[in-house]
């Protein structure tokens, strides 16, 4: 047999505590002792049933055989016998017990005082004094509750030793309710044991006493596998037992340690002449027992005594019997904590926000203190801020994504835009070069670096933001203001400028999400709390960021060099777009920058009004390659319809700009005896080709 594994136990340190963890686990070791003692109590009849019936003998040793081998489907919530050995111990009795279904029933008496005696004693000592501090842990529960509800319902004004006795009850009660615990709890971890040698030891007697007295039995019985196996058995169960005194003494040092330990744990409000510990002033998460106030009809009160606790920047209490919390307050920048006397009771304080406010009731003043600065804190730091507008995860990565994509995709097929990194494990495609028509596997590449410096002001650098267009179609200067058509179309947001900071992929909403958090994060690190106010134009062409006072422009990106925009999946007024970046002409590769914005409005109407632009720079864009291609068209019409002259030997050649043809050449190194006529190119192509009309009606410059 395997040595024991360890197994699970109740921890001793929180039985002071009461938490709804605690109670939770208590509980499922108080059902595991009840199946525990269902199953004991079945193997006692059964092995009484031995004793008693002796012309069922064959019968009982069956019906044992199969009760032995059901110990496995057992499903304990506390499961301490991990490797199985104690279910794969009973399931190798088992197979012996079938065995002996033929022997005597002589063995009753032996069987007995091996077997039946083990068990009854187990039931009448450990199930029992397990019920009895059962018992005892429930009522110092109900007596502590009621001496800390007495102790809350003084007032200011009661007498001195009226709150002097109250208090010294409540010591008193949690002090009996501590120890009650400890040994209740210290009781349960020992049984897992008992509960090995239990089931182990009647087992293990049954088998020795029948062979001792059966001689019939010694084939079968004196094997040595079988010697071997009930050696092992033994050396388990000796070891099981060594293990378990081991275990009384440490729990037993350790109780005394906890004890010592505790003792101003005791006191609701420690007396004057102990020292009591100050306040921590750095947390911000808190739990722990407080009275909450209930009002009803607006008039009416009432005091409730719930579990509270901080999560996710919400204030949540968990009532008694209630097996989840419920909210009681969200924090956010706006929360206000004060003490207060509501009730003209001691140890009050009120969480207020903007829309509702929270009056609760500690103990003491420590734990007073301790929960509102962490209720300071975290509201200090913006707590859990929801926008009441909730739009779905699909449309946060921008509307009109797909005209941007379609957009960038047009721009690479002309080489104005690099191709596109893909991050491991995304979505995003891969934009491929039109002229090859190939796709090639995309590298992996981590989204951020680990050491990406943050940028909190708008600069000018290659590294971070983007570098100002100097040869743009519109007048563009830093500093200056940028001339736009004035029958294009704009749309203005409000905007605080937050940070930026390099990526290295061009897209994927998580990619935003996590640099937000990450300047956000540094921003609260650095105590950065001052942002800059500008003004967001978004036209078919570009995005401006300006002074809002003197329209001084700070910042702006050409459109087809913003890759990918999105707005936060829960702080919907955070936006954040990345930019493409190409150093000296896209010879050293490109990089990619992540802005981020705080928004007056919600980040999905910028992203809106960028789909827009995206949607009509896209159908620019084809109207542009759209009039390149009829251009193309009309110039090679006009190169054969003149090929087709009777008196042109050699086809013309067009100018290098594309505007012109040279019909009769003054090319490099010749002598012209004329100078060339040149003819200029049709604004609009012809339908159809037009062949040459009749000599005598050619237009001069045809003639020549």
């Amino acid at each position: 047999m395997a040595s024991p594994v360890t197994f699970d136990k109740l921890p001793l340190e929180n039985a002071l505590d009461d938490s709804p963890q605690i109670r939770t686990l208590v509980g499922l070791f108080a059902a595991d002792s009840q199946a525990l003692r269902d199953y004991v109590t079945s193997l006692h009849q059964l092995s009484s049933k031995l004793v008693a019936a002796h012309n069922q003998l064959t019968s009982a040793y069956q019906d044992l055989a199969k009760h032995l081998k059901a110990y496995k489907n057992i499903k304990f919530s506390v499961d301490n016998d991990k490797g199985e050995a104690v279910a794969e111990t009973l399931e190798k009795f088992a197979s012996h017990i079938s065995e002996m279904s033929s022997w005597e029933h002589i063995v009753a008496t032996q069987i007995a005082d091996g077997s039946v005696y083990p068990l009854s004693r187990f039931i009448d000592t450990e199930l029992y004094e397990m019920d009895n501090k059962a018992s005892q842990h429930q009522t110092a529960g109900l007596d502590m509750e009621k001496a800390i509800s007495r102790y809350s319902r003084c007032r200011r004004k009661d007498p001195e030793m009226e709150r002097r006795e109250a208090n010294e009850e409540v010591y008193v009660t949690r002090k009996k309710f501590h120890q009650t615990a400890l040994n209740y709890y210290a009781k349960m971890n020992q049984l897992q044991y008992s509960h090995k040698i239990a089931l182990l030891e009647p087992v293990l007697g049954l088998l020795v006493a029948t062979r001792a007295h059966y001689n019939m039995g010694h084939d079968t019985l004196s094997v040595p596998k079988l010697e071997d196996f009930l050696s092992n058995v033994s050396v388990s169960a000796k070891s099981i037992h060594d293990d378990q005194m081991k275990e009384r003494n440490d729990t037993l040092e350790l109780i005394d340690s906890i004890i010592t330990q505790s003792q101003l744990m005791y006191y609701a409000q420690p007396p004057a002449d102990i020292a009591a510990l100050p306040p921590d002033t750095t947390l911000t998460t808190k739990s722990g027992y407080l009275n909450v106030q209930k009002k009803y009809m607006g008039v009416m009160s009432s005091w409730e005594r719930q579990y509270v606790f901080v999560e996710g920047g919400n204030l949540m209490g968990v009532a008694k019997g209630e097996p989840v919390g419920s909210l009681l307050l969200e924090i956010d920048s706006s929360t206000v904590v004060h003490a207060t006397d509501t009730d003209d009771r001691l140890h009050v304080f009120q969480v207020a926000t903007s829309k509702k406010y929270v009056t609760l009731q500690a103990l003491n003043d420590r734990e007073r203190d301790e929960w509102m600065l962490t209720i300071h804190n975290l509201g200090k730091d913006g707590g859990y801020i929801k926008d009441e507008k909730v739009v779905p995860p699909s449309l946060l990565s921008g509307v009109g994504q797909f005209f941007a994509d379609k957009f960038h995709a047009a721009s690479a097929a002309i080489g104005s835009t690099p191709p596109t990194p893909t991050l491991a494990g995304s979505t995003a495609t891969t934009t491929s070069t039109a002229s090859t028509g190939a796709t090639s596997s995309p590298p992996e590449v981590v989204a951020i670096p680990p050491d990406a410096p943050i940028v909190f002001d708008l600069l000018t650098s290659n590294e971070e933001t983007f570098t100002l267009d100097m040869n743009s179609e519109n007048d563009e200067s830093a500093g200056g203001d940028v001339v736009l058509k004035e029958d294009e179309p704009r749309t203005f947001f409000g905007v605080r400028f937050l940070g930026s900071m390099g990526v290295n992929v061009d897209r994927g909403q998580s990619v935003v999400c996590e640099v937000m958090r990450r300047i956000l994060a540094a921003r609260a690190i650095h105590n950065l709390f001052s942002t800059t106010e500008l003004k967001l134009c978004i036209t078919n062409t570009h995005l401006v960021l300006a002074d809002p006072a003197s329209s001084a422009v700070r910042l702006q990106h050409s459109l087809k060099e913003i890759a990918y925009w999105a707005a936060h999946t829960e702080n919907h007024k955070l936006v954040g777009y990345i930019v493409r970046q190409s150093d000296n002409n896209g010879v050293e590769g490109t990089k990619y920058s992540c802005f981020v914005y705080e928004a007056d409005v919600s980040g999905t109407d910028v992203c809106s009004a960028l789909g827009v632009a995206a949607k009509a720079a896209y159908e620019q864009l084809l109207e542009k390659k759209t009039f390149e291609k009829k251009r193309k068209q009309e110039t090679k019409l006009l190169l054969a319809n003149i090929a087709q002259l009777p008196d042109i030997s050699d086809p013309p050649k067009v100018s290098s700009d594309g505007q012109f043809l040279i019909l009769d050449g003054d090319l490099p190194g010749e002598s012209p005896t004329h100078s060339p006529p040149v003819v200029p190119r049709l604004p609009q192509p012809a339908p159809t080709p037009r062949f040459p009309p009749p000599a005598e009606e050619e237009h001069p410059e045809s003639e020549a």
